[in-house]
């Protein structure tokens, strides 16, 4: 999406009675809304209330050749300043030997991965993602928030919403219009859908792509996002967030669904399920959260 592009106005509060419905179910509802309401705790309001990152050249760098150097520098550059890791160190690597010995999980390729080697947080990224400055800022911000919340011990790597408490993480950290925008189009060919990108993320989105007929979309789903960018808007006191130009159509729905139903349902700076006596949830082994699809599944070929 260009630096100009435009998004279609809306007026939260001037809606259909089914605008104002939450798009996502009362469980992701209650999930998303407190833990935004936790990471203000963790990490305090002035993080939320920064300038959103835009994708665009008042952030990414530019030139930009996709060199190993240059990735390094905007690791430990900008994505650095902004997470502001509270760890002494963080090992780097684009090691694509190092990837493809030990990154992989259920048949999936991992083009980022995070883990503790000696005390000391590392990270690795295929450097294959140096030639998409979206994709890579991407997947650096979700590795750093696993800093973040592994790294500091703010989180149990065995929790069961580990993984989806890190994307969304990333959308409280100002960095939700990259992770964001993901969205497939398929058509049949050849007897096979075939999946197409159409936002600024691939198919392989954060952690992994198979060869199986299996795309991988990450840990959130688009309705899940866009709630998410709407809790954050509404942190900030936005009703008509500006930034939302950036983001692809259909989280661009669910972001003002969001803001409809938030307008409808809660006080400024607050949320529905949050309120006392309505909903509280908890992680537990076998929480439903942590069986939600992470997939999207194409019919594999008729070998018959």
């Amino acid at each position: 999406m260009s630096e100009n592009a435009k998004a279609e106005p809306w007026i939260p509060g001037e809606h259909e009675d089914d605008d104002a419905k939450c798009p996502v179910g009362l469980v992701q509802q209650a999930w998303i809304e407190s833990s935004m309401l936790w990471f203000v705790d963790q990490f305090g309001k002035d993080v939320v209330m920064r300038d959103i990152v835009p994708p665009t050249r008042d952030f990414l760098p530019d030139p930009y050749f996709g060199k190993d150097h240059e990735v390094a520098d905007l690791f430990f550059g900008k994505m650095w300043q902004r997470f502001e890791p509270q760890v002494r160190q963080v090992l780097l690597s684009l090691d694509k030997a190092q990837g493809e010995q030990g990154h992989r999980k259920n048949g999936a390729r991992a083009v980022g991965h995070y883990q503790v080697k000696d005390g000391v947080p590392f990270v690795w990224l295929d450097p294959r993602l140096a030639s998409d400055l979206i994709y890579l800022v991407a997947v650096m911000a979700h590795e750093l928030c696993h800093v973040r919340l592994i790294g500091e011990g703010r989180v149990d790597p065995d929790r069961k919403d580990q993984e989806r408490l890190t994307d969304l993480l990333t959308v409280f950290f100002g960095f939700g219009i990259f992770t964001t925008n993901v969205a497939l189009e398929f058509e049949e060919a050849d007897r096979r859908w075939k999946a197409h990108p159409i936002g600024y993320l691939d198919e392989y989105r954060l952690n992994a792509a198979r060869d199986n007929g299996v795309r991988c979309l990450g840990y959130l789903d688009e309705p899940e996002f866009g709630y998410a960018m709407a809790c954050y808007a509404w942190l900030r006191g936005e009703t008509y967030p500006v930034w939302a130009k950036h983001l692809d159509p259909g989280p661009r729905l669910y972001l003002k669904q969001g803001l409809d139903h938030l307008s409808a349902e809660a006080r400024p700076g607050e949320f529905p399920t949050t309120r006392q006596g309505r909903v509280s949830i908890r992680i537990v082994s076998g929480d439903p959260l942590a069986s939600l699809p992470l997939c999207l599944r194409v019919p594999r070929r008729d070998t018959g």
